[in-house]
C-alpha cells in the first residue's frame, strides 16, 4: 500500500480536512473582525497580540496587512488544542488501511485517550520551533544589520535549522499511537529513528516546507500585496495556504506511518 493509495482506499484524510475547515472558519472570522458581533469578543485578544497596532486592525486595508500575523497566533492556539489529536486520529485510520482489515489495531478511541499526551508533545514541538524563529534572529542581529545578503542567507540557514529540529521530533506523534509509547518514550523513539535515518528524516521534514512555499512567499510580502494589488488577495493566499497545508500534513503523516510500520515489522 503506497501513500497515495491510502487516499483512494479510505478516509484517513478526513480528520485533516475537518481541521482545515476549522482553520478556515477562524480565518473568515478574523477577516470579518469589524463585524459588530465579532469585534467585542476578539478585540481584547487582538489588542494583546498587536498592542499599539490594534487600531490598525480595525480599518481597511490595514486589517489585511496585519491579518497574517494575527491569524498565525490564533492558528497556533487552535493547533495546540486540536492538531495533535487530528494527527493521532489520522495515524489510527492509516494503520487500518495499511495493515488491512485482517489485522486488529487501535481505534479512534485510542487517539482520544492519548489526547493529553498528543497535546503535550505537539505543544513542546510548537514551543521549540516558535522559540527558534522568534529569538535566534535576535542573537545575530548585530551581524545581520544593514546587510540584505547576510539576512537572506541567515533566513535560509534558519529555515533549514528549523527543519532539522522538526525532523528529530516528528516521529513522536505517530509513536504515541503506532508503538503505544508513553510521553517520554515517544520522544526517545523519534530521536532513535532520526539517528538511524538522518537524511531520510531531514528530507521528509523538508517536503511540507516545499509544498507550502508558494503561500508562505506570498504572505511574507503582504505589504506589497496590500500596496500594489487587492488587499483581499492576502485572505485568498492564506486560504490557499490552508489547502497546501492539508496536502502537506496528510502526505507527511501517511509517509511517517507507512515508514514506521515497515520499520516495526
Amino acid at each position: 500500500m503506497t501513500v497515495f493509495g491510502t487516499i483512494i482506499r479510505g478516509v484517513a484524510w478526513l480528520p485533516f480536512l475537518i481541521y482545515g475547515f476549522l482553520q478556515m472558519a477562524v480565518l473568515i472570522i478574523l477577516a470579518n473582525y469589524t463585524n459588530p458581533f465579532i469585534y467585542p469578543v476578539l478585540s481584547p485578544l487582538v489588542g494583546y497580540m498587536v498592542d499599539e497596532n490594534a487600531s490598525m486592525f480595525n480599518h481597511y486595508p490595514t486589517l489585511y496587512l496585519l491579518l497574517p500575523y494575527v491569524y498565525q497566533w490564533f492558528k497556533i492556539a487552535v493547533g495546540i488544542i486540536f492538531e495533535g489529536l487530528v494527527a493521532g486520529m489520522t495515524v489510527v485510520l492509516l494503520m487500518g488501511i495499511i495493515n488491512g482489515k485482517n489485522k486488529t489495531g487501535p481505534t479512534l478511541k485510542a487517539a482520544f485517550n492519548k489526547w493529553p499526551q498528543l497535546l503535550i508533545v505537539w505543544t513542546l514541538m510548537t514551543a521549540i520551533l516558535w522559540s527558534i524563529d522568534m529569538y535566534l534572529p535576535g542573537v545575530f542581529e548585530g551581524m545581520l544589520a544593514e546587510s540584505p545578503r547576510r539576512q537572506m542567507a541567515f533566513n535560509i540557514v534558519l529555515k533549514l535549522f528549523t527543519v532539522g529540529i522538526y525532523s528529530i521530533l516528528m516521529y513522536s506523534i505517530p509513536a504515541l499511537i503506532l508503538y503505544k509509547n508513553g510521553l517520554l518514550e515517544s520522544l526517545k523513539t523519534s530521536f532513535r529513528l532520526f539517528i538511524k535515518y538522518p537524511f531520510f528524516s531531514f528530507l521528509l521534514a523538508l517536503v511540507p516546507i516545499i509544498i507550502t512555499l508558494p503561500a508562505s512567499y506570498g504572505i511574507s510580502n503582504a505589504n506589497v500585496i496590500v500596496d500594489k494589488f487587492s488587499p483581499e488577495l492576502v485572505f485568498y493566499i492564506l486560504s490557499a495556504g490552508l489547502l497546501l497545508e492539508f496536502v502537506a500534513n496528510y502526505f507527511l503523516t501517511a509517509t511517517l506511518v507507512k515508514f514506521m510500520i515497515d520499520e516495526k515489522a
